[in-house]
């Protein structure tokens, strides 16, 4: 059995986003993102079906021109291709989980 301790796992830059990668299988890509205050994950379209789950603070998601706060306690579920954005917004660390289903090395 393998456990990955999320606490441990965490990595913050002073000037950008870290992107911490956990799993890479076919069928699985599990990253997270870390975010210091004022940083943010810029538009980009999904490249696969994604999920995302705050570990630590809270920010503001963007999909499409639709905004929703990010918070602990939700999942949050991005279609393939959709626009999105994620900014920390607040003056505390930001760091969650995106789950990319299937990986997206895998997607046509």
């Amino acid at each position: 059995m393998e456990i990955i301790k999320l606490e441990d796992k965490e990595s913050f830059k002073p000037d950008s986003k870290s992107v911490v990668q956990l799993i890479d299988e076919d069928y699985l890509q599990l990253n997270m993102i870390c975010l210091e205050a004022g940083q943010e994950v810029p538009y980009h379209n999904a490249n696969s079906n994604v999920s995302l789950m705050v570990v630590r603070g809270e920010g503001e998601l963007e999909l499409a021109g639709e905004k929703e706060r990010l918070e602990p306690g939700k999942i949050y579920r991005v279609p393939f291709k959709i626009r999105m954005r994620i900014v920390n917004d607040t003056d505390n660390r930001l760091s969650f989980l995106v789950f990319k289903t299937p990986n997206p090395k895998e997607m046509i």
